[in-house]
């Protein structure tokens, strides 16, 4: 008797630590340890489409099976991790039916199987996921939602851009609350056709919607003139690519596009220019914001001359001025990144023929090391990011002072007989840039990015705007 008593003591022991073993797996390695169930197309059960998998990151779908949910073909490209599919139509907010040749989507890996996210794919193929307890149902009948707002947000924009992908890196950004708008870099121009490949993330968008935020997708023409020379010249090229766009931000719930096209050349300038009115006729239709990147004006025919700025700022919500690379890697001498009197120059320039409210001013959270030979060779140009700074000063035992010349603080040493220098910014010079948002009234700031910040990168937004709360994107870091 006693022997079964304790058998069963065990047993439940045994069953105890196992359970305990699932949890804590579940919840460190969500994406492995999953719940999954059946999912039917349209009717329960006859049109079975594999199993649906919901963990930590969102619902997804065997990547094999898309067609039988979407009676599309499709490609998997295992290299790049995305999955293409092919002559997808869809109607927009207005019902006109938009065509296009392919569209992409990126996959995640699982178990050692491909799965695709099953809530924008639902988007995009009007699907509703409904939840029948034993197994999901895809119902026909969903329409494409647009963005509520319909004018620009009050108050200034504090626009944030991020490199993240998942759930995963955006849990690492810890931002100041002055920060109401971030952009992804999830979009590339892939060829002169117009497509983009994507690499957005849906549970991410209306997770950051939840916690109050605006969320823009940044799509770039992987800075290369001859692939933007071909797009532009395309009228074909340019009505996919506008297209694609408002898809995409569509089927992501975007509340805003960025437009970071760079480094092409200034004969496209008129092509360009077009391009932003055909996208910003169509964005109108659909409440999603319109931002576009510009340099500051100069003489450099593929970096400025490019960008008739007067047009582009009547035909979009916002321009971003990219006031940072005053110096660059490619410069013949080192410099700083962005000195005082160059960021007001640029910007004094810029608002000969913008209006100030449509005006981002452009904040960048990094800087660069400079190693010189004794004739003042560039030798060595080194990204340093803010979080870094504290870091390599320390390291390297060094004193900053203060650079009048260019309004921020510089450091050098010399080490194998090069000499290194960085010019960077501390929270005082930092709010003297942040001042000339209120001395002319500008739209915002946008900084880039946010995951080179670091604690002190913040204490002059709190300066400048009153708000002294810093804030992990996943919780509240301090102040709760």
């Amino acid at each position: 008797m006693k022997i079964w008593i304790y058998f069963d003591i065990l047993l439940l022991m045994y069953k105890f630590i196992l359970s305990l073993i699932f949890i804590f797996l579940f919840a460190s390695l969500g994406q492995i340890c999953a719940f999954d169930k059946d999912l039917y197309v349209v009717s329960y059960p006859n049109n079975f489409a594999g199993e649906a998998l919901k963990n930590n990151d969102g619902l997804f779908m065997l990547a094999n099976n898309i067609k039988l949910v979407t009676k599309k073909n499709f490609l998997i490209n295992p290299k790049e991790k995305r999955v293409y599919i092919f002559d997808v139509k869809f109607t927009l907010p207005d019902k006109e039916v938009v065509s296009l040749e392919s569209v992409n989507f990126p996959l995640k890996s699982i178990n050692k199987n491909y799965y695709v996210d099953l809530n924008s794919l639902s988007n995009l193929f009007g699907f509703d996921i409904l939840d029948e307890n034993d197994y999901y149902l895809l119902k026909q009948g969903k329409e494409l939602g647009v963005p509520f707002q319909k004018e620009k947000p009050k108050g200034i924009v504090g626009l944030g851009f991020s490199t993240a992908k998942d759930f995963s890196d955006i849990r690492k950004i810890d931002l100041n609350s002055d920060v109401n708008t971030i952009s992804f870099t999830w979009f590339s121009l892939e060829d002169s056709f117009g497509n983009f490949s994507n690499n957005a993330d849906i549970g991410v968008v209306d997770y950051l919607h939840e916690k109050g935020y605006k969320v823009w997708g940044l799509f770039n023409n992987r800075f290369n003139p001859d692939l933007t020379h071909k797009l532009l010249e395309n009228k074909y090229s340019i009505e996919n690519a506008i297209n694609q766009i408002v898809m995409y931000a569509i089927v992501y719930h975007l509340d805003g596009v960025n437009i970071d096209f760079e480094n092409f050349s200034d004969l496209d300038k008129t092509k360009f220019n077009y391009f932003v009115k055909k996208l910003s006729e169509k964005l109108k239709k659909t409440n999603i914001l319109l931002s576009v990147d510009v340099t500051v004006p100069d003489n450099n025919s593929s970096w400025s001359l490019c960008y008739d700025r007067k047009t582009i700022s009547e035909l979009s919500d916002y321009l971003v001025l990219m006031t940072y690379d005053e110096f660059t890697k490619g410069s013949e001498r080192a410099g700083p990144t962005a000195s005082l009197f160059w960021v007001e120059k640029g910007l004094k320039n810029t608002l000969k023929e913008v209006e100030p409210t449509k005006v981002l001013l452009g904040i960048p959270f990094y800087t660069r090391e400079w190693i010189e030979e004794p004739s003042g060779k560039i030798v060595g140009v080194k990204a340093l990011d803010n979080k870094d700074l504290k870091g390599f000063i320390e390291e390297n035992k060094l004193s900053p002072q203060f650079d009048k010349k260019y309004g921020l603080y510089h450091v050098s040493f010399y080490r194998y007989n090069l000499k290194h220098e960085v010019w960077f910014d501390n929270s005082e010079t930092m709010s003297n840039k942040l001042e000339l948002i209120k001395k002319y009234k500008l739209g915002g700031f946008a900084i880039w990015k946010l995951e080179s910040a670091g604690d002190s990168s913040w204490i002059s937004f709190s300066n400048a705007f009153g708000d002294k709360l810093l804030i992990n994107i996943g919780g509240t870091k301090n102040g709760e």
